[in-house]
C-alpha cells in the first residue's frame, strides 16, 4: 500500500521536459542527427549533410553564430562538478547553460552548479587526451573517465581511478607528453 502510494505520487511530480537540441550551425531543431561531432568534451548533433564538415572547420567561430542565441546546441560528456564521465542515462538532474546541457550524478551537484555557474564551465585553451597517470592515449572524448584542469589546460584520464589519482596528486599531469597538449578539436563522435 505505501508503495503504491509513494509510485503515485511520484507519477504526480512535474517532469522535466528537457528543451530540444539545435544544429550548432543553423541553430534548427535536429530531428534526425546528419552528424554527430564532439568537441572540447560537448557533444554537438548536426541537421543536415552540409553541416558536419562546415561545423569541423571552426568550431568556436560556428558556436557564436547568432542563430544559437537562446537555443540548447550541445551537451556536455562530463559532470562538472565531480569531472567524471556521465551520460544522460545516469544523470539524476541537468541544467542548461549559455546553450550548453550539463548533466549532474545527484540533485545536490545541480544545486552547487546553478549557484555560479560559470566557475564550472570555463574551458581551457588546450586539452590533453592522453591519461598521464595510466601513461596512454585516449581515442576520444566518450572514452575519457574525467579531467582535471590544470595550468590553464585540460587534462582528460582513461578512468575514475585515474581522474581520483590526478585530483590528489597534480603534478601527475606532468607525464603527458608535449606533443599531446594541444587546441581542442572537433571529432566525429563514436557511434553507438
Amino acid at each position: 500500500m505505501v508503495i503504491t502510494l509513494a509510485l503515485g505520487f511520484a507519477m504526480l511530480q512535474p517532469q522535466t521536459k528537457l528543451a530540444p537540441l539545435v544544429c550548432p550551425m543553423t541553430g534548427e531543431e535536429v530531428s534526425m542527427s546528419a552528424g554527430t561531432i564532439d568537441y572540447a568534451g560537448t557533444r554537438f548533433v548536426t541537421c543536415c549533410a552540409g553541416c558536419p564538415e562546415e561545423f569541423k572547420k571552426d568550431p568556436a567561430k560556428a558556436l557564436k553564430g547568432t542563430a544559437l542565441k537562446g537555443k540548447t546546441f550541445g551537451e556536455f560528456l562530463f559532470d562538472p562538478i565531480s569531472n567524471a564521465r556521465i551520460t544522460e542515462k545516469a544523470a539524476k538532474a541537468s541544467t542548461d547553460y549559455k546553450g550548453i546541457r550539463y548533466f549532474f550524478a545527484t540533485p545536490e551537484e545541480k544545486k552547487t552548479f546553478d549557484m555560479t555557474p560559470a566557475k564550472f564551465t570555463k574551458a581551457p585553451a588546450k586539452e590533453v587526451l592522453f591519461c598521464s597517470v595510466a601513461g596512454h592515449p585516449i581515442k576520444n572524448y566518450a572514452s575519457a573517465g574525467g579531467f582535471v584542469d590544470i595550468s590553464g589546460t585540460r587534462f582528460y584520464t582513461c578512468c575514475g581511478n585515474c581522474l581520483a589519482k590526478l585530483k590528489a596528486d597534480n603534478t601527475l599531469a606532468s607525464k603527458a607528453p608535449a606533443d599531446q597538449i594541444k587546441k581542442p578539436a572537433a571529432m566525429d563522435a563514436p557511434k553507438q
